[in-house]
């Protein structure tokens, strides 16, 4: 099953490669960061670069949720393995079967390729093939010159917006959407396909993910512990952690001004637990 390892931003590949290295390789399958084709413009014509799809995130294929968790409490500084609060103590969750088929949907070897698309003289979409064919009725955004589409996905928790790259047909030929649209002339399929995602469905799955995972241990900092600013700005007072924020890179702590609690946010590096100076 794909579990998801979250981590600071910037750190991902560094964590894979140390998961790669240094983990026994009976614990998991495979690790990998999901990437994406980006595209750019130059002289009207598209380029592409690699980019990552979930900045913050790599994911980890494993049976043994437990022992990956264990082996990462090496780099607890930087990770956390999401999971959730039960009865019994720590339940990590894996991706749920509709968001692994996402991911298998948009995904070839970790890389989300682009999107060619064609558009009828009404403006209407024509032709899509690649990853976003299956998420027209998702697009919150679109923007030709720029060669990008913003789809709104509810996934990991929360409602992301996630970037497909687009191609076009003044764009150099790429042999796979050329024999792609070949196959659907000769197959005579449906150059728009349906989407069959049940977005009502889906949705409850990530507002229930929502509501039970937790993301208080990464760091090595827990919401709750009391930590010092090492800017030297609010001295040595300890200040409390109200929430973390792995995708920031930081936490909120609570500050007394002016007599009364404000909430504050400070970077991760910024602050360290008492006595650990």
């Amino acid at each position: 099953m794909w579990y998801v390892i979250q981590t600071l931003s910037g750190k991902e590949h560094e964590l894979c490669l140390w998961i790669n290295t240094y983990v026994d390789k009976s614990l998991y399958e495979r690790c990998f960061v999901p990437l994406y084709e980006d595209v750019w413009r130059k002289e009207g014509i598209g380029h592409i670069s690699i980019k990552k799809l979930f900045p913050g995130y790599l994911f980890v294929e494993t049976d043994k949720p437990e022992q990956i968790h264990e082996a990462l409490k090496e780099k607890a500084q930087f990770t956390m393995l999401l999971s959730m609060e039960d009865k019994g103590g720590k339940i990590f969750v894996p991706l749920h079967s509709m968001e692994e088929e996402f991911f298998d949907s948009i995904l070839s070897d970790g890389l989300m390729k682009v999107s060619y698309i064609h558009r009828d003289r009404s403006g209407k979409f024509d032709i899509v093939i690649g990853p976003l064919q299956s998420y027209i009725d998702r697009i919150v955004r679109i923007d030709l010159p720029h060669r990008r589409a913003i789809v709104d996905i509810p996934f990991l928790g929360e409602d992301r917006k996630l970037k497909f790259g687009l191609w076009l047909d003044n764009d150099p030929k790429q042999d796979w959407i050329e024999q792609e649209k070949k196959n659907r002339t000769q197959n005579k399929e449906d150059n728009v396909p349906t989407n069959h995602w049940d977005w009502k469905a889906w949705k409850k799955i990530n507002d229930d993910r929502r509501k039970t995972e937790i993301a208080d241990d990464i760091y090595g900092y827990k919401v709750g512990d009391d930590v010092i600013n090492t800017t030297g700005i609010y001295g040595d007072i300890p200040l409390k952690i109200a929430e973390i924020r792995p995708d920031k890179n930081s936490v909120i702590v609570n500050v007394m001004l002016f007599g009364s609690s404000t909430k504050v946010e400070m970077r991760v590096e910024d602050i360290m637990l008492p006595g650990n100076n």
